[in-house]
């Protein structure tokens, strides 16, 4: 027996010398297949933005503000100009102004989970839609997951491409709610001339019975028999550097709304159109708030400042169309105008209404130059005006100033949601139901969906699973448009630190994507 076997016994036990090297070999393997990957990617990544650099040097054509395309199918809408009297401005400007403070969004969740939640420390923690809730005990899907996860992988509508954590804070603005999910007004909307005008309830009303459930059956679904019942009235305010990323406006159903189940699935019952018998039509109203004018003043610009502050408002009115194949010469849905955009300038007191379950919409990014404070989705923030100072001043969860804001640097907006119903009775109806919807009718629906497109593996998924492929399978926005994207192949590839090894992040990726990030 040599030497180092009398010392070391171990090194010389043939089997446990062969499972030494099986797993030297596996790690070598692991190795050589992240090291082949990345070897990879990132020429791929240099050579994306080489090509970004070169079709950068040839513009976009430049985009006209309210460049509506004649003669396509489109969701009813309706723009009005200088849309609240002076008296109701100044009870805004006196809500947003009076040092009760405007919190983040985050806090906006009735439901934690669809079944997917674990607490804290389980392997599923890990999946990539994971996010620990606000208590951080469970993990769980955020809740507008769809919008975030949009946003942060695509760069959103512009494009952006940027590290994960300063992503996030572009898209956490802050709400003062003035009517709550119970109904309950701060405010007498009695008293607001402008939702009771004979104009305004008949643009609403027209908005209403656009949609197919009234198209349906007109008889019983006359537009003068309609009702609005005004549900949500909220002041939003953006800080510098913000936007409000494209999304849907969260859906009612007969026997499910945000209190029964949470809002991302909401959000995707909606877009699969397999619970659209269930759908509860509802109206948006969008209006900016200015702090010193009272009349809007029309932009003599006609095309978008892609340089400029930003802070539009935009959606995509087009609906999907049926069309004939010519090869199989059958109707197929086409989607070729779905894609398109129209955007608003920002002015003040101007008022938007449409339909925000059924049209996408968003903000553009505010200022686009500014960086906001990286914010934690996982925390509350809040920001109040302080009228002895003439500042805004933004809290961080613990009550610390982390900055302040002259009054005029946030942009304020007016938003509000209104119920559609057919009837009286049908409003009674919807106040007076006790029965919901159940989680497990929701997943069999999906599931037999999903069979029919041969994309369920099993029947037999854990809810984890399950809402994995659903979101993958029936969850779409529209790819970034507005501008000459940066992404790499509509991918932000800004996110890969939070994807690779930290040792690959630190030695290769950092030196790469700083300055470009």
């Amino acid at each position: 027996m040599t030497e180092n076997c009398k010392n070391h016994k171990s090194d010389c036990d043939p089997s446990k010398r062969e499972k030494q090297n099986k797993n030297s070999n596996r790690r070598s393997t692991v190795k050589c297949m992240v090291i082949v990957s990345f070897s990879i990617l990132l020429p791929a990544i240099i050579i994306g933005v080489f090509f970004y650099n070169v079709n950068n040097l040839q513009r976009l054509e430049p985009i006209k503000y309210n460049d509506v395309i004649p003669g396509i199918n489109s969701y009813k809408w309706h723009y009005f100009e200088n849309f609240f009297d002076n008296k109701s401005t100044d009870l805004f400007r006196d809500l947003a102004l009076n040092g009760e403070a405007l919190t983040t969004i985050v806090d906006d969740k009735s439901v934690e989970s669809a079944g997917e939640a674990v607490t804290v420390g389980h392997a599923d923690c890990r999946h990539p839609f994971m996010t620990l809730n606000l208590n951080r005990t469970i993990c769980h899907f955020s809740n507008r997951l769809d919008v975030g996860m949009h946003f942060v992988k695509t760069g959103g509508f512009n494009g952006h491409i940027e590290y994960y954590e300063r992503m996030v804070a572009r898209i956490i603005p802050f709400r003062r709610r003035l009517v709550q999910k119970n109904y309950n007004s701060l405010i007498n909307l009695k008293n607001l001339p402008e939702f009771n005008s004979v104009k305004f309830i008949d643009r609403v009303k027209e908005i209403c019975a656009d949609c197919y459930l009234f198209k349906k059956d007109p008889s019983s679904h006359k537009k003068s028999s309609i009702l609005n019942e005004m549900f949500q009235l909220d002041l939003l305010l953006m800080l510098p550097g913000q936007e409000l990323p494209m999304h849907l406006n969260v859906p009612y159903f007969w026997g499910a709304d945000r209190n029964t189940l949470p809002q991302w699935l909401l959000v995707l019952m909606k877009k699969s159109k397999l619970f659209d018998h269930l759908f509860i039509p509802q109206v948006q109203g969008f209006s900016w708030l200015d702090l010193e004018q009272y009349t809007g003043v029309e932009p003599t610009e006609q095309y978008v400042d892609i340089n400029g502050d930003g802070g539009d408002f935009y959606f995509y009115p087009y609906k999907e169309q049926l069309k004939k194949n010519p090869i199989t010469n059958v109707e197929e849905v086409s989607k070729e105008n779905a894609n398109k955009y129209v955007i608003l300038k920002q002015v003040a007191n101007s008022a938007i209404v449409l339909d925000g379950a059924q049209v996408i919409h968003g903000v553009d990014r505010y200022r686009h130059y500014d960086i906001p404070p990286l914010f934690s989705h996982n925390h509350h923030y809040k920001i109040r005006f302080n009228k002895e100072t003439n500042l805004w001043t933004l809290y961080d969860f613990q009550d610390n100033e982390l900055r302040n804001y002259y009054k005029n640097d946030v942009k304020l907006m007016v938003v509000w949601n209104m119920h559609c119903f057919a009837t009286e009775q049908e409003k009674i109806k919807f106040h007076s139901q006790t029965e919901n919807i159940t989680l497990d009718y929701v997943m069999n629906v999906f599931k037999e969906d999903l069979k029919k497109k041969d994309r369920l593996p099993t029947d037999d998924l854990e809810p984890l699973n399950l809402w994995t492929i659903v979101i993958k399978e029936y969850l779409s926005y529209p790819a970034n448009t507005h501008q000459q994207s940066s992404t790499f192949f509509g991918i932000n590839y800004c996110l890969l630190p939070n994807i690779v090894p930290k040792w690959i992040s630190e030695n290769f990726l950092q030196p790469f994507l700083e300055g470009r990030c």
